[in-house]
Formats: structure tokens, sequence, C-alpha cells
């Protein structure tokens, strides 16, 4: 990754865009089962959503937080193709991605900025929910764009 252009390293994210809106997809069913359960009474980017932008009436919020969630998934699956070499791309290390983005949220920003408590502390139906929820989101964000290989030219 040192020498690459710009251009290249575009190039090799933009799998990141459906891989990282297929993932959200499969984490939004995680979270979808987790609620049918009663396991969760508000899901985070509702809370994320109430938190930053206070006010808005339920449909707004609603709106707001299902288009932040699909958002920043995809953002998320942007980096992981942005960091990771098309062949590296797998179940594994999507999975290990989906702890870190879990982990940065969980234990990081989300609790710096007072949004929800960090996840050692949180209520541990909500934690383990968004723990399962973030490896899965990575799991499926590694395996559907490691599906996508770089085309190479037959050598002359």
């Amino acid at each position: 990754m040192g020498n690459e252009s710009a251009h290249q390293i575009i190039s090799r994210s933009i799998p990141g865009v459906p891989g990282g809106l297929t993932a959200t997809a499969a984490m939004s069913a995680v979270l979808a089962i987790a609620d049918r359960a009663g396991i969760m009474q508000r899901q985070p980017p509702r809370i994320i959503v109430e938190h930053l932008l206070p006010g808005l009436n339920k449909t707004s919020t609603n709106i707001a937080a299902v288009l932040s969630h699909v958002g920043y998934g995809t953002a998320a699956g942007v980096g992981y193709t942005a960091v990771t070499a098309p062949r590296a791309r797998n179940a594994w290390t999507g999975a290990t991605y989906g702890f870190v983005v879990w982990a940065a949220g969980y234990e990081g920003w989300l609790p710096l900025l007072g949004i929800l408590p960090p996840a050692h502390r949180d209520a541990p139906g909500r934690a383990l929910t968004m723990l399962a929820a973030h490896i899965v989101y990575g799991a499926v964000l590694g395996g559907t764009t490691g599906l996508q290989r770089p085309h190479t030219s037959p050598s002359a």
C-alpha cells in the first residue's frame, strides 16, 4: 500500500460499497432478531440519532437512524477494502475488522461522547448483541468482497 496512487486505492475500495451494504443488511437481520427476542429496547443507531439530533419527531428519527446506519456500514465497507488487499479479503479478516469497528465504537467514541456506556458496563444483552452483529457484519463484508478478485490479464 506504500507506493499506491490515489486512483489505485480508490479502485481497490470500490467493492466496499456493495460489500458494506450487504454486510449492513446482515447486521440489521441480527438486530431485528434481537429486537423480536426482547434483548434490546432501542437499537444504537436510534440512540445515536436521538443524542446527536435531539428534537426530531419519531418519523424523522427513524429515517435518520436507518440512513446513518446504512451510511456508516457502507463507509466502513469502503474502509475495509481500502486497507485490505483483495487476496486478504475473507470472512476471517472481515470478522476481525468487524470486531475492531465494534471496539472503536462501543469502547471508544460512543462512551467518549456520552451516547452509550462502554460495552463492558452496558446491559449484557445489548453488549453481546452488538458484538455479535459486528462480527456478522465483518464476516459478510470480508466474504462478499473476497469473492471479487482483481482482473488479471493473460500473460503474453
